[in-house]
């Protein structure tokens, strides 16, 4: 079969773990009419996991099956080395970039700095800490795959330019994606640019796993550090932009 159907596949399949959901939810609701929409949401939570672990099971299979492989899977990887460098590379130039755009982001295009993507995560988290798992691991696995394997590099390798414009334009599209699938449109500036970071980072190791690895990372730190320094973030609440908490919560840290 070839390679083009099992990342639609992928992609398809990352909508049906969106979706698979929604009966459970409105059976939940159904049995229960008197409760609120958040707990609604942690009563469903088991279920979603579940969804997320198979999704991911299918999602590794169809990833790994195919022997048409990509540019970046035929391309020379780095060495272990350079690509535990890529990584700790990675997740700085991922928060940098998250800093930059959420500037931008609210400074010129006026749009909030907190992200009720974020929000409803760390309050998914304060309810069920199992779901650290599932924000820190399964996610990223997940979206990386679907992101990066199977939109990115599909369109990069098929645009018929310079491997700069193929780059730009295809981590563009991935990134707009990303936002999308997120539904957090006020915010679609800092979801290309990590889309740009992940997309740089593969491009550069030839390794799904580097910016799987970054993406990890990068969310397992937002996460601690949201845990870590809750009161000191309730308080600064015009902060909220995940690159910009990091900062406040190291200085306070120091004072």
């Amino acid at each position: 079969m070839n390679r083009t159907i099992y990342s639609l596949f992928i992609v398809v399949m990352f909508g049906v773990i969106q979706i698979a959901g929604i009966p459970i939810q409105l059976y939940i609701a159904l049995k229960n009419p008197g409760a609120s929409v958040q707990e609604i949401l942690s009563l469903y939570m088991p279920y979603q996991f579940v969804i997320y672990v198979v999704g991911l099971i299918v999602i590794l299979i169809l990833g790994n099956i195919h022997k048409d492989k990509n540019i970046f899977e035929r391309g020379a990887k780095t060495p272990p080395l350079q690509t535990i460098a890529w990584i700790f590379g990675g997740l700085i130039l991922a928060y940098v970039a998250q800093i930059i755009t959420a500037q931008i982001n609210f400074r010129l295009l006026g749009n909030p700095m907190e992200s009720e993507n974020t929000k409803h995560i760390m309050e998914m988290i304060s309810n069920m800490p199992y779901m650290i798992l599932f924000v820190a691991v399964i996610g990223p696995i997940i979206e990386e795959y679907v992101f990066r394997r199977a939109i990115f590099a599909e369109i990069y390798e098929r645009l018929p330019m310079n491997k700069v414009a193929a780059f730009l334009i295809a981590g563009l599209i991935s990134g707009i994606v990303f936002a999308f699938a997120h539904f957090d449109f006020t915010h679609i500036l800092i979801y290309v640019g990590m889309s740009y970071v992940f997309s740089f980072v593969y491009v550069m190791t030839n390794r799904l796993l580097v910016p799987i690895v970054v993406h990890m990372l990068m969310n397992g730190c937002v996460v601690l550090l949201q845990l870590t320094f809750k009161d000191q973030i309730e308080q600064l609440e015009e902060l909220q932009t995940n690159g910009l908490i990091i900062i406040k919560a190291i200085f306070n840290t120091i004072i």
